[in-house]
């Protein structure tokens, strides 16, 4: 039978705080238990705080420094930031946030989970004698399901993954696809025992018959350990090759780009010297609509109404349609940034050739 619980009685994690001596006291660990901890003290028991600068609201400091720690920008829209972190994680705000973050402070991700995870791991091991296993969680949202639920992003004394290809179902049938993410699983029973504003930063889970660990990762931890001494996490051989096992090789993502991402394509062909002034909205969508009418001084951008026009510069053939083309383009990149948008003709009267009437979308 698997039990879940949470650790009550920790104090509040400061940066320097040993955490697997916080656990080891409030906790009472037996071999083969799995113990979950929350990112944000882990994060904070590292020193991973950034303040914001003065006069700058925590929101838009987020943005600014998830744009610094990513490699890739999957998603960015008025409303969303997904970035790839150089941990291989596709996450909203490069996992940045301000939630049970004392005096304002905005907490990055650990620099290493799975370090620190393995740090946790041989702390315990060393403090309490037990062998467990740890599993660092995080909270991720979900691109097609409404919610969100924790996963693991640091993993230690257990195999993240459960490979079930090679094997037969009831019926026969030779399985060639399945492999259960169990540390995941693990991380998102967890979060069943505990609420954002409970307090309970660490979770029991007793009783899973866990995967074995597999790719030993020998290299040594230092500045990750949570606490733990650098040579106790080095010398934890068996601890197996982390969470990094649950990140799709970039080669393999079906869905490499997100919403937004056409636009930033084409707003960062645009030569510097060519803006289109007076247009409310995205600052990129200006940069697309002037894009849209660089294919030669045929069209123009102008302001129409509630939308963004292309005028013709004469009523020519190329000129037409040049504007009309340019029109089609710029209504696909307000609809990929988020924005309710159409496309009609103009109106008798109306001397731009096609406006594009635009909103921001109603948020969900």
């Amino acid at each position: 039978m698997i039990e879940i619980f949470g650790v009550g009685g920790l104090p509040e994690v400061r940066p320097g705080d040993d955490l697997p001596a916080l656990i080891a006291a409030a906790a009472d660990l037996r071999d083969g238990d799995v113990v979950v901890v929350a990112q944000k003290i882990v994060s904070k028991a590292e020193g991973a705080l950034v303040d914001p600068p003065a006069g700058e609201s925590p929101g838009t400091a987020r943005r600014q420094l998830a744009r610094r720690e990513a490699v890739r920008v999957v998603v960015d829209t008025a409303r969303v930031l997904v970035v790839e972190t150089r941990h291989g994680l596709v996450c909203a705000n490069a996992g940045i946030d301000a939630s049970n973050v004392p005096g304002g402070s905005l907490a990055l991700l650990p620099e290493d989970p799975d370090a620190s995870a393995r740090g946790i791991r041989a702390g315990l091991r060393r403090l309490a004698g037990v062998t467990v296993a740890v599993v660092v969680a995080d909270t991720f949202g979900r691109p097609w399901r409404v919610g969100q639920t924790d996963v693991a992003i640091g993993v230690a004394g257990m195999g993240p993954i459960r490979d079930e290809r090679g094997g037969v179902d009831r019926e026969g049938m030779t399985l060639e696809v399945t492999e259960s993410a169990v540390a995941d699983a693990v991380a998102a029973a967890a979060e069943l025992v505990r609420r954002k504003a409970d307090g309970i930063p660490v979770v029991v889970v007793r009783g899973l018959d866990a995967e074995p660990v597999v790719g030993a990762d020998s290299e040594s931890d230092s500045d990750s350990a949570a606490g733990a001494d650098a040579e106790d996490a080095g010398a934890d051989a068996d601890a197996g090759a982390g969470a990094r096992l649950l990140v799709r090789p970039p080669e393999e993502d079906l869905f490499p780009h997100g919403r937004g991402w056409l636009g930033g394509a084409l707003a960062g062909r645009i030569p510097t010297d060519r803006r289109a002034g007076g247009v409310s909205g995205d600052d990129r969508c200006t940069a697309v609509a002037a894009a849209t009418a660089a294919a030669g001084p045929l069209a123009r951008v102008v302001t129409a109404g509630d939308g963004i026009g292309l005028r013709p510069v004469d009523g020519s053939p190329p000129a037409l349609i040049a504007a009309g083309v340019g029109a089609g383009a710029l209504l696909a990149v307000l609809l990929d940034l988020g924005y309710d948008a159409v496309r009609r003709d103009p109106e008798p009267g109306e001397d731009a050739a096609v406006v594009v009437v635009t909103r921001m979308a109603p948020a969900r």
